[in-house]
């Protein structure tokens, strides 16, 4: 998954590390990133939906609707027990399936490139920077990010770990 440009090089700027976005990267990047605690919060649209197809048919008007907000209900119910496999699935589905991320990590930011998409998040614009066992958590200002290790050169390892210890 690393790819070295020059392999005499011991800079990290002269390095090029990628990921390949396949179901075992979606799979470790929910793994390792999503929230997955199960509360009372968490199933507050399921019983709005209940509720609400409760109340049309206590009316005993539009049947129709109260079938379809119970059937919504349901989905959403679906969604939250298998919201791995769901997630996962969706992003194998998107046109980013199977394309390869080029990733850059210098002392100016976090750089990645593919065919879809080009972003660049900048140090200045980190919130947090959080490690796990797998990879790193980019928190910024665009949203959050997922860098897995198995993609990164052990120099950019080296940079990122080191701006997670100084960086906050």
């Amino acid at each position: 998954m690393t790819d070295t440009a020059h392999p005499n090089s011991s800079t990290s700027t002269d390095q090029s590390s990628y990921y390949i976005l396949n179901r075992e990267y979606f799979t470790e990047c929910f793994d390792e990133s999503a929230n997955t605690t199960i509360s009372l919060k968490t199933y507050r649209q399921v019983i709005l939906l209940v509720i609400l197809a409760s109340v049309f048919f206590a009316v005993e008007s539009a049947a129709y609707i109260a079938w379809f907000l119970l059937t919504l209900g349901a989905v959403e119910l679906l969604s939250i027990r298998y919201k791995r496999g769901w997630w996962v699935t969706r992003q194998m589905l998107s046109s980013r399936a199977g394309s390869r991320v080029n990733i850059r990590i210098d002392d100016q930011g976090i750089y990645s490139d593919s065919t879809h998409h080009q972003q660049s998040i900048l140090w200045n614009d980190i919130d947090e920077l959080k490690t796990t066992e797998k990879g790193f958590i980019v928190i910024h200002k665009g949203g959050t990010n997922y860098l897995s290790r198995k993609g990164l050169d052990k120099g950019y390892l080296d940079l990122l770990a080191e701006k997670s210890s100084t960086m906050f």
